[in-house]
Parts: C-alpha cells; sequence; structure tokens
C-alpha cells in the first residue's frame, strides 16, 4: 500500500469512483452545479443506505399480531 495511513478499503474506493462519476457527467454533459452536488448526494445516501444492517427481530414484525 502506498500510504499506510489513509486506511481506506474497497468500500471507500468504491465510493470514490461513484462520486468521480457525476464529476465526469458534469464535465462531458456540462451540468450545472447544483446537478452536480445533488448527484454527488444521491450518490452518498444510496451508498449508506446500502451498507446498513436490518434489524431481524423486526423484520415482518407486524405480520405475528
Amino acid at each position: 500500500m502506498m500510504y499506510p495511513y489513509i486506511n481506506l478499503g474497497p468500500r471507500d474506493g468504491v465510493l470514490i469512483i461513484a462520486a468521480l462519476v457525476p464529476l465526469v457527467l458534469t464535465l462531458v454533459f456540462k451540468w450545472s452545479l447544483l446537478e452536480f452536488v445533488l448527484s454527488v448526494i444521491a450518490v452518498i445516501i444510496a451508498f449508506l443506505a446500502g451498507s446498513m444492517k436490518t434489524d431481524e427481530k423486526n423484520m415482518l414484525s407486524f405480520l405475528k399480531k
């Protein structure tokens, strides 16, 4: 590893690549700053939501009634 003090994992690499895609789209298709910021926020929210763990004990609790 080139910079061991940074301590980036594969999930961080995926997030960085996913955040760079809107930057490339902004440069190629001349998006506005608002579109760029909103797309990066959407990528970060989707990444965080995908890494959340489910609560197994309350999964289908409404069916048990």
